[in-house]
């Protein structure tokens, strides 16, 4: 009885050119495909920022006048005080006010402006200016508008009697601080005095803040 001995079949054929090929294409497949996923990533990530970053600033801006403007034309703990508290200015981008302080015991002064950071002619920032300290409130500004609730007429954004003056409605328009490229729009904003601001489609993205204050101490 004779024995079988299977040897083992030897393949030194090796990868075929077809193969070769097939394998740097689906590499270069995969390839592209995670770098694009990692670059719309990454863009999304950086358009999440810039807007999250925008919304804080405006934000924090109308909070801080809100609080700071409450207080113009307070007398003190004297009700009678006849200090000459209310409001100096009021146009629509600017104003300021007179009020008692409680810390120092005597009349100071606050004023807000939208001004020009670096000259080159576009209002861009929100200044606050307490007579000791001028500095920026919000910066990527691109308009902002005070709109005055009279005592006596309508609203107005210029009044000409300032003791007049009863509350007042802040809109600041907001932008990010970087382009997207992805980005169009022909948006629109609308003020509440029926002034209209835009369209910009220059690639930033904006965002439109309003805050109504009531000056209980006028």
């Amino acid at each position: 009885m004779r024995r079988t001995i299977r040897r083992p079949i030897k393949n030194d054929q090796g990868i075929t050119l077809v193969e070769l090929l097939v394998a740097l294409a689906l590499g270069t497949i995969v390839s592209v495909a995670l770098i694009a996923t990692f670059a719309a990533y990454s863009r999304t990530q950086v358009v999440q920022e810039n807007v999250l970053s925008m919304q804080q600033n405006l934000r924090a801006a109308l909070y801080l006048m809100g609080r700071d403007l409450r207080m113009a034309g307070y007398r003190g703990p004297d009700p009678t005080n006849t200090a000459a508290t209310g409001f100096l200015t009021a146009t629509p981008d600017a104003l300021s006010f007179t009020f008692f302080d409680d810390d120092s015991g005597t009349l100071s002064t606050l004023a807000y402006a939208f001004l020009d950071s670096d000259g080159d002619g576009t209002k861009d920032v929100l200044r606050r200016n307490d007579g000791t300290t001028n500095e920026i409130v919000a910066e990527q500004i691109d308009r902002v508008e005070f709109y005055y609730t009279l005592g006596s007429g309508g609203p107005s954004t210029a009044p000409g009697t300032l003791t007049d003056i009863e509350a007042v409605r802040i809109t600041v328009l907001a932008r990010t601080h970087r382009r997207d490229r992805d980005f169009s729009t022909t948006t629109t904003y609308t003020t509440p005095s029926g002034v209209t601001w835009g369209p910009f489609n220059d690639g930033m993205r904006r965002r439109l803040g309003e805050r109504f204050i009531l000056f209980r101490n006028l």
